[in-house]
């Protein structure tokens, strides 16, 4: 097949488009019911998926563990040793077996920065899977510190919606 032949075959279906587009719309013009009822019909599945996510994900947020990297007085990591540790935290989350009803948020490494008294110290958060990774040392002038499921819990901000003049609020959620 030469270069011309393949330009003619483009110019031949280009020519042949609006008799495609005509096809197209006397379809859908016949079908327009159909159209309606699918996305009707797919909706409870749809649901039914996104609620058994959701309730999966809680057991697996439950489950998470959390180490706190606390850096000496003299710590100065160069840049071979912040990729090694960034490399670490992504084999963290592939570690975490991924499935369609595994939620993202379920499986998720998270990184805070937290100052407490002066002391800036780093706080790496990920799935209970994955702690034998999290808990491998990152930096060698660092100290690895697990950090309790009510410490981890205690950190997380709370948002207040719909708060009264009293100050009651009406719903709490937790980020």
């Amino acid at each position: 097949m030469t270069t011309n032949d393949v330009i003619d075959r483009l110019i031949d279906v280009g020519q042949d488009l609006p008799a495609y587009g005509e096809a197209v719309y006397a379809w859908v013009a016949d079908n327009v019911w159909l159209l309606a009822v699918v996305p009707v019909a797919a909706a409870p599945f749809v649901l039914a998926v996104a609620v058994s996510r959701r309730r999966f994900a809680r057991g697996r947020l439950k489950e998470r563990q959390a180490f706190e990297v606390l850096p000496t007085t003299g710590f100065d990591p160069v840049l071979e040793d912040v990729l090694r540790f960034a490399k670490q935290l992504a084999q963290a989350q592939r570690s975490v077996s991924r499935w369609a009803f595994t939620p993202v948020r379920g499986t998720a490494v998270r990184v805070r920065l937290l100052s407490q008294g002066g002391l800036l110290t780093m706080r790496v958060e990920g799935p209970a899977r994955a702690a034998a990774i999290l808990r491998h040392q990152g930096y060698s002038q660092c100290e690895m510190r697990a950090v309790g499921a009510a410490a981890i819990d205690a950190d997380r901000p709370e948002i207040r919606l719909g708060a009264d003049l009293d100050g009651n609020s009406h719903t709490a959620l937790a980020a």
